[in-house]
């Protein structure tokens, strides 16, 4: 353990006060939160489905997590109230597995700073599907390392049902436990089975049960119809090889009138809906089943054109994200931009350079020095930092950076995790080079 490592009484009691100063600023700050984003209405009119019937009575387009959370806080201040609760207590428990792994004082603080300065709130701000998606998966992740340096099983049932309810508020995240279920079984003399099958098991059970609701009341198999509707964004440059004519024609059209308005042609579909519904003789749902079935055979007939979009818009991912909270300052902009992109840089060459040592090691037959449950925790944040990059790539087409802004506070805290581990290689590897030398000079004197 490092010295000065950890959180004290005193920090824990100075992170309740600074984390309690940054509620306050931001309540009066952003004085006009919630701010509804581009689809919020779509999840409004789940939210009156299911409050004119007391249950969901069709299929939507859009999956019940943010409507069941909505039915629970409300849509008004009170949301922005929780969102931002949900926030802070995440970074706490983020900073509390830190102090876990003894990472330094200073690195705790830098994580807990960093974490409560806007570029990292704003979703909270947002009455959309990013404000509780991260810190679901703070509390998933939190809850499955507490299970692997504690092997207590509440901490396992936390994680899993944090991660279905992630899944179940953004796609992109439902296969979040059965991968990290999979990186578990795989990791050698671990034992970490249990843990393995509750993030499976509890998931499975949840989800199914929903599935078969939605079999049962709108004949549908899907958890939402959102998929054909996503993936038209990736497919945008294979419209003229859908075999259907009507929705070769509409789909076409929209994009033509997309490029004329200079706008991002991956939103045509949204154009073309209302159109196609009607020609096609379809609801939202039902379309969006037809278009998921007729963009994964353009998928399979296409790759080499799929491939390409994907490639196109994926550098964008992890460019800084901003929205109108946050940019109202050009200095504050410059800021937060440079704050962002320092982060990340460092995010990715500390992955660089771990992967390198790891890969070297093995060729030089030596034995790798990140190991231990410090390296299952930091694999285990990368599994889902990359599984929501590759999800969003290969469903959504589009390498938006607020798609990336759910795992933001993973990749600081896996920043601060590794920073901490180099910071104790370099004291060491000093020790060792003072101790050789101190030899050497003993033994000249001899």
């Amino acid at each position: 353990m490092s010295k000065g490592a950890g959180l004290g009484p005193v920090n824990w009691s100075l992170l309740l006060v600074v984390s309690a100063a940054a509620y306050a600023a931001y309540c009066m700050r952003w004085a006009q939160a919630p701010v509804a984003n581009t689809d919020t209405f779509i999840y409004l009119g789940v939210v009156q489905d299911f409050l004119a019937h007391g249950h969901f009575s069709q299929s939507h387009t859009r999956t019940p997590g943010l409507p069941l959370f909505l039915l629970l806080v409300g849509t008004g201040r009170a949301y922005f109230y929780a969102t931002l609760l949900l926030h802070l207590v995440s970074v706490s428990a983020l900073a509390l597995l830190l102090s876990r792994f003894a990472v330094r004082i200073q690195l705790i603080w830098a994580f807990v700073l960093v974490a409560l300065l806007p570029p990292y709130v704003q979703n909270a701000a947002y009455l959309a599907t990013e404000s509780i998606t991260a810190a679901l998966l703070a509390f998933g992740f939190v809850g499955l390392s507490l299970y692997i340096l504690d092997r207590r099983w509440p901490y396992g049932l936390l994680a899993s049902l944090c991660f279905v309810w992630a899944g179940i508020t953004r796609p992109t995240n439902l296969v979040t436990p059965f991968l990290l279920a999979a990186i578990l079984l795989a990791l050698p003399k671990r034992r970490l089975a249990r843990a393995a099958a509750l993030l499976v098991c509890v998931p499975a059970l949840l989800l199914g049960s929903y599935i078969l609701y939605s079999a049962t009341h709108f004949q549908s198999f899907d958890i939402a119809s959102m998929s054909g509707y996503q993936l038209s964004n990736s497919t945008v440059q294979l419209y003229e090889y859908i075999d259907n004519p009507i929705a070769r024609e509409e789909l076409v059209r929209a994009r033509s009138e997309m490029f004329a308005e200079k706008r991002p042609p991956n939103f045509a579909v949204w154009r073309a809906q209302p159109v196609l519904d009607q020609r096609l003789g379809l609801s939202d749902a039902e379309l969006g089943r037809f278009l998921l079935h007729m963009n994964l055979r353009l998928i399979v007939h296409h790759p080499e054109i799929y491939m390409e979009q994907i490639a196109r818009t994926s550098n964008v991912y992890w460019f800084p994200y901003e929205t109108k909270m946050i940019v109202n300052s050009r200095v504050l902009k410059v800021a937060w931009y440079g704050l962002q992109i320092l982060v990340l840089a460092t995010f990715l060459l500390e992955l660089t350079v771990l992967a390198g040592l790891f890969v070297g090691s093995h060729i030089l037959n030596r034995e790798f020095e990140f190991a231990g449950n410090r390296a299952v925790v930091y694999l285990l944040a990368i599994a889902i930092v990359f599984q929501t990059m590759i999800v969003s790539y290969a469903v959504i087409g589009d390498g938006n950076a607020r798609y990336r802004s759910v795992t933001d506070l993973l990749i600081v805290f896996a920043v601060a995790l590794i920073a901490d581990w180099g910071w104790t290689m370099w004291h060491a590897s000093r020790r060792v080079l003072v101790l050789a030398s101190s030899q050497s000079t003993w033994a000249t004197e001899e």
